[in-house]
């Protein structure tokens, strides 16, 4: 037979404990295929651009950072989709373009950022601008909602 439903709070100590544990692995799991999946792509474009970076440690902080400040670039892209929605720019075309352009603009921002403050990773501003690209790239085709 099936246990009734129960509130969170009339359940004792252990299975709250379990249910707390079993939810923070699942978040920091997830946080954390995020930053690997990060961390494994920006090593292959870094290898495909020849990037140079003193050690797998400083190229996981390079990766840190540019997830955090992704994070309010993100928030700062949305603001940015939602004031083209309202401004009427709805053409499949100019829309695509003013987000990818915004989007190259805002990662370049964050890359030369974290190449000002990390001294173990040198991005020449050319290389700099084509990683900005190429994220942005990928980026708005994993957010695409055509998929």
């Amino acid at each position: 037979m099936s246990e009734p439903n129960r509130p969170f709070k009339e359940e004792s100590k252990s299975t709250k404990f379990f249910i707390i544990v079993t939810m923070s692995l699942l978040l920091l799991g997830a946080i954390g295929f995020v930053v690997a999946g990060y961390y494994f792509g920006i090593l292959g474009l870094f290898n495909i651009l020849g990037i140079h970076y003193e050690s797998l440690f400083s190229l996981f902080l390079f990766v840190l950072f540019y997830f955090l400040l992704g994070i309010i670039g993100d928030i700062v892209l949305k603001a940015f989709n939602i004031l083209m929605k309202a401004a009427g720019i709805t053409g499949k075309f100019s829309f695509s373009a003013g987000i990818l352009l915004f989007s190259f603009l805002i990662n370049w921002a964050i890359i030369s950022v974290i190449n000002l403050l990390m001294d173990s990773i040198e991005i020449a501003a050319v290389t700099g601008m084509v990683l900005a690209l190429i994220i942005s790239i990928i980026e708005m085709a994993l957010d695409s909602p055509d998929n």
